[in-house]
């Protein structure tokens, strides 16, 4: 069972290793024995400054990586990622989408250019970037990987004035279930993780927001990013090897609650 867990001799990449949960999983992904580069998903220099601080701490666990700043929704900013991935890690056997763009707007004031943004953002990002894994997975002479996708448990569950983002995070399970069709005759695993709300997380709000979730949750508190980082190092490893198409819900009884 321990060698079914271990991720040694893999390679990862992580998109969005700049916000809590996806730099808790490339931490535990490296911890678990994968060399792991991780990347924005914009160019903005605090989410630079935060991927190096993630790639920091990898290169402390003596696993081989880097970090990039991309635009996750530019095809060609995805296409030299990956061309840089299999170039300096040696090929790519799993990927992990953790996109994520808050939005909170009643739909009379959102902007259709907004309702693009977030959706291009919180679904678009996760389909370039599976796109371009599903290339290079399916091309190698042993045809298998892992993909990954951080979806909100708000994909699930309507919020008012989440309109943009309940709808791009509804995308993105059904992005997860196709691809998993579409690829599993050619061993290329396509699994999601259902985050529920999260330490750290920008949807989490203000205090007094953030004081009535932890009402509302069963669990009376949010989630930590390495319990959800667990959830991706098994849908990572062969322990998972007859797992595709699932959502892994990591929502404390969330969904559950009348």
């Amino acid at each position: 069972m321990r060698e079914q867990f271990s991720l040694d001799g893999k390679r990862a990449l992580v998109i969005g290793a700049s916000n809590a949960i996806g730099r808790a999983i490339a931490v535990a992904l490296a911890e678990a024995g994968a060399d792991v580069a991780v990347a924005t998903t914009t160019p903005s220099k605090a989410e630079e400054t935060a991927a190096n601080s993630c790639a920091n701490e990898i290169w402390a666990l003596d696993r081989k990586g880097f970090a990039q700043a991309i635009e996750a929704t530019d095809e060609a900013d995805v296409g030299a990622l990956f061309e840089r991935t299999v170039g300096e890690l040696g090929g790519i056997e799993v990927l992990v989408n953790a996109h994520d763009l808050p939005f909170a707007r009643p739909v009379p004031e959102t902007g259709f250019a907004e309702w693009r943004r977030v959706i291009d953002a919180n679904l678009g990002g996760p389909f370039l970037a599976a796109k371009a894994a599903g290339q290079r997975m399916l091309a190698h002479g042993h045809p298998g990987g892992s993909i990954i996708n951080v979806a909100s448990v708000l994909g699930e569950r309507g919020l008012a004035n989440g309109a943009a983002y309940c709808s791009a995070q509804a995308g993105v399970l059904n992005l997860t279930r196709a691809l998993a069709l579409e690829w599993a005759r050619d061993g290329v695993r396509v699994n999601a993780i259902g985050a529920g709300w999260t330490e750290g997380m920008a949807m989490a709000g203000d205090d007094e927001s953030r004081a009535k979730l932890e009402r509302y949750l069963p669990y009376r508190r949010l989630a930590r990013p390495d319990e959800i980082a667990g959830i991706a190092v098994y849908l990572a490893s062969d322990a998972s090897a007859y797992l595709t198409g699932q959502v892994v819900w990591v929502e404390g009884g969330a969904l559950s609650h009348v």
